[in-house]
């Protein structure tokens, strides 16, 4: 049986979880949740980083902490997890939505340029499986029209454009560490950000708008978006061996490029100099078809995310021609870390056998 992708939290985490549950240890945030921040800021190239339950309420915290006006337009990705559009819904604020471009799965800054209007205030970009994409030039486009650029860096962790991790290109990057992340928590998020301002912000509203622990004086509204210590030491174990990780995630991806180079009917996007890919992902005309031969064979995919605009909930938006065709045509391929070359290799036969 081979998965698609599944946790490899490795012997250091297991490890130390044990000896920390073993310790007269407080279990929720604190002295490990502070020293992972650190530690996460100093890897990422920020001034700040901090944790939240998940990847989805640190977009959500985001955009509640730039006081945007109820009628401001936020403008995403048709390409992304539904989280990202569901925090727009989240934050009282009006949803737009953006092709992607058909030469690296991310927002396309020609139909970026299409959608603004005088009440788009901030951009959520989405790094698709890695891929930096355009953020270049995005990030120029905001600057010079003064909208917030928002990185959904979900996919992002080991992928550096102009010698910086993603997430300092705007205001504020948001992690994931859930279950098939690169770093994981089983569920668990972040935020990086060069404002400081704007960090005590965040830190305010996700500890229900305190300034210190034990301390019932609430000055500012927030919630309770905390995390605890057991999880902050399985994403710090994690991290102590990341480059390690980054590494076995590029020779996944080479191992699949070289696999199915000579098959005309599969596209694969590569990944660029500094990217590192979260999955692997291919996209195909008959995805159902292959997706059942595989299953047939213990051999596990996924479809890549529906365009937003497919979905129920998002109906009455138009169709985007780029994004509403790859999001119908693409497969998640088995790419967890401890998946063998002989594996690899096995579903690679059975794809150019069969598409």
């Amino acid at each position: 049986m081979i998965y698609q992708i599944k946790p490899v939290i490795g012997n250091l985490a297991k490890k130390n979880i044990i000896k920390y549950i073993r310790g007269d240890n407080w279990i929720t945030e604190y002295k490990k949740t502070h020293l992972f921040e650190k530690k996460f800021a100093k890897f990422t190239n920020s001034k700040n980083c901090i944790s939240f339950p998940n990847g989805t309420l640190t977009m959500y915290a985001i955009l509640h902490c730039l006081d945007l006006k109820k009628n401001s337009e936020v403008l995403v990705s048709n390409y992304t997890m539904v989280a990202t559009a569901n925090v727009v819904k989240m934050a009282g604020l009006k949803l737009k939505l953006v092709d992607i471009s058909d030469r690296d799965l991310c927002m396309c800054p020609k139909d970026l340029l299409k959608k603004i209007t005088k009440k788009t205030k901030a951009i959520i970009y989405t790094q698709m499986n890695g891929r930096v994409g355009q953020i270049n030039k995005i990030s120029k486009i905001c600057k010079k029209k003064k909208i917030h650029l928002i990185e959904d860096a979900a996919h992002g962790i080991g992928s550096y454009i102009n010698n910086k991790h993603v997430g300092n290109s705007g205001i504020a990057g948001s992690f994931s560490f859930s279950m098939p992340k690169l770093i994981t928590m089983g569920q668990g998020g972040a935020i990086i950000t060069n404002n400081s301002n704007f960090a005590k912000k965040l830190r305010l509203f996700k500890n229900f708008g305190r300034k210190k622990d034990g301390i019932d004086i609430h000055n500012y509204f927030g919630y309770n978006f905390k995390i605890t210590d057991l999880q902050s030491i399985l994403a710090s174990s994690q991290l102590h061996d990341i480059r390690k990780r980054i590494q076995i995630k590029k020779t996944i991806f080479k191992r699949y490029q070289e696999k199915l180079k000579k098959n005309k009917k599969i596209k694969m996007f590569p990944m660029k100099f500094g990217e590192t890919p979260w999955s692997v992902d291919i996209y195909l005309k008959n995805s159902k078809k292959i997706k059942k031969i595989l299953m047939n064979k213990n051999i596990f995919t996924r479809y890549v995310y529906p365009p937003i605009n497919s979905q129920k909930i998002y109906k009455n938006f138009p169709k985007l021609p780029v994004s509403n065709f790859y999001c119908k045509n693409g497969l998640w391929l088995p790419s967890s870390l401890d998946i063998k070359i002989k594996e690899i290799d096995k579903v690679c036969a059975i794809l150019n056998k069969y598409v």
